[in-house]
């Protein structure tokens, strides 16, 4: 909430998973409520909250595992560093403007 994304804010919960690796213990997590969906930024919200991740838990939390998901070297470079969001969200922001200048002529909802 401190880097105030628009359309979105952050609320802390605890919660004991049924399954996967922490099965049984009680964890701490985000729930994520978006307040304002034509504000709403997922990419950048995403790329918020990668950075934040790595710089709280930089030992812990494996990044490059992510690489694949990701397909973006530049970009993963750019988390690992904990490089500042609107740094990394300008490694790719003419291809982004390339690629939504190409969707809008197939979108078919407006």
């Amino acid at each position: 909430n401190n880097r105030k994304i628009a359309g979105v804010r952050f609320v802390p919960v605890r919660f004991t998973p049924k399954s996967s690796v922490f099965k049984n213990e009680e964890c701490g997590g985000v729930n994520f409520i978006v307040t304002d969906r034509a504000r709403f930024r997922p990419l950048q919200a995403g790329i918020e909250i990668a950075v934040a991740i790595r710089r709280l838990y930089p030992a812990q939390w494996k990044v490059d595992d992510y690489a694949r998901l990701l397909a973006n070297a530049e970009t993963l470079a750019a988390v690992k560093r904990a490089d500042e969001p609107e740094t990394i969200m300008r490694l790719w922001a003419d291809k982004l403007s390339e690629f939504r200048r190409a969707r809008s002529r197939v979108l078919l909802y407006r």
